[in-house]
């Protein structure tokens, strides 16, 4: 038996700091996030918290200078965050290891704009062997066209995108298998809206009032929007402790802190549950497991007869040609088979940067969308090579069963 009701979210399931943008247009090193939950749990130790102190200031000088754009002086301190980051511990360069691969990145990224070919080339070399696999934001960052003719950044290149090329990556999955037993696997349950849990829930946030008179639909967006608008994206925390929303919200008014995209995609499941929705939060994971995935919602329209969309991180649904909202299954697929998807025109992060179909659909969820964990079970494609890095207890190759009705008998 499934019961989505609180089950507190996987620490694994927000996402990890990996931010490679242009430094023409956006923060370079400590971007809160380019879109999705992106999330770092830091604990507090005496080498940790001198690392951190350390670090801040330095990207300030950082920030400051591409701000300026001072490429040589940023060079000079991207330089410096390299050299920070060798001279921790081991157990601080193991915690903090994901950072590296940026470090290097942005350095070769500033060493490009300077026209130093050699060491940018270099450096892009030093971020593939630590990690780097965004061959998307690679392709599309204007800070390295000054290398792009040269055979040696193709060579780097082709490398990223055999391991970060996520839409092709997807596009040749293996298929899933129609041969699960329904007899065999135990029910996905939902909650009953009568719960006192829920009933507080429901009153707390005022969700009768938040959705609305309208249609069902209408209904399940203005629940979605209010919970993004209510409570922020935050990585740099993990949630609170236990699993009561109600707790949650209040350690988060003020705006002193948020959630990562687990702590939302949970919120927003229970408030869809207390308004007699079922709802589950899933976590959208990829084939090979780099540091980060991304938490989102699918809540049950009777209007459709299906799961469809919800991100409460991006305030973000998907669509059809015509308008119609689409499930994960089907959104899955359209990128799998090139039909359009079309991402509301709301979708946001923070309400600070418009998230954009490209970077959202066709690179980041293309990537976490090979795997899909909802509870205890694991949906995955018919593919030896799939990992199952959240020791699911069930794994199925069904997509049918996995997506049937909560009402199916």
């Amino acid at each position: 038996m499934f019961t989505f009701v609180s089950l507190p979210s996987h620490k694994n399931d927000q996402n990890k700091l990996q931010t490679y943008t242009s430094m023409k247009e956006r923060l370079i090193l400590f971007c809160m996030l380019l879109l999705c939950g992106i999330g770092v749990s830091r604990a507090q130790s005496d080498n940790a918290k001198d690392f951190d102190q350390k670090e801040e200031a330095i990207a300030q000088k950082l920030q400051q200078a591409v701000n300026e754009k001072n490429y040589k002086e940023a060079e000079k301190n991207g330089k410096a965050l390299i050299t920070l980051f060798k001279e921790q511990d081991e157990n601080t360069q193991k915690k903090y290891s994901w950072l590296i691969q940026s470090y290097y990145y942005n350095l070769a990224c500033f060493q490009s704009l300077l026209k130093k070919k050699g060491e940018a080339i270099k450096n892009l070399e030093l971020a593939y062997d630590n990690g780097f696999q965004d061959y998307n934001h690679m392709m599309n960052d204007t800070d390295l066209d000054n290398l792009r003719s040269d055979k040696r950044f193709k060579a780097v290149l082709a490398k990223v995108k055999k391991v970060g090329d996520y839409l092709d990556i997807l596009q040749k999955a293996p298929g899933y298998t129609h041969n699960e037993r329904p007899d065999t696997l135990p029910r996905f349950e939902y909650i009953n809206p009568n719960n006192k849990y829920l009933v507080e829930v429901r009153q707390y946030f005022k969700l009768d009032s938040v959705a609305g008179a309208g249609d069902e639909l209408s209904k399940i967006k203005n629940i979605l929007t209010y919970i993004h608008n209510t409570i922020k994206h935050d990585g740099n925390h993990e949630s609170p402790a236990g699993s009561n929303i109600i707790k949650w919200a209040e350690a988060c008014k003020g705006g002193a802190r948020g959630l990562h995209c687990g702590g939302l995609a949970h919120v927003l499941k229970d408030c869809y549950l207390s308004m007699g929705f079922k709802a589950r939060h899933i976590s959208g994971l990829p084939q090979k497991y780099i540091g980060e995935c991304h938490s989102i919602d699918v809540v049950y329209s009777n209007t459709l007869d299906k799961w469809i969309w919800v991100d409460p991180t991006n305030n973000a649904w998907v669509m059809d040609e015509n308008g119609i909202m689409l499930s994960v299954q089907e959104v899955r697929e359209r990128l799998r088979d090139g039909r359009p998807v079309i991402l509301n025109e709301e979708a946001n992060w923070n309400n600070q940067q418009k998230i954009t179909k490209e970077y959202y659909l066709d690179s980041y969820m293309a990537k976490n969308l090979y795997s899909i964990k909802a509870d205890d079970v694991l949906l995955c494609p018919s593919d030896p090579n799939a990992e199952n890095f959240f020791q699911a207890k069930y794994v199925v190759n069904d997509d049918a069963w996995f997506w049937q009705s909560p009402y199916q008998e």
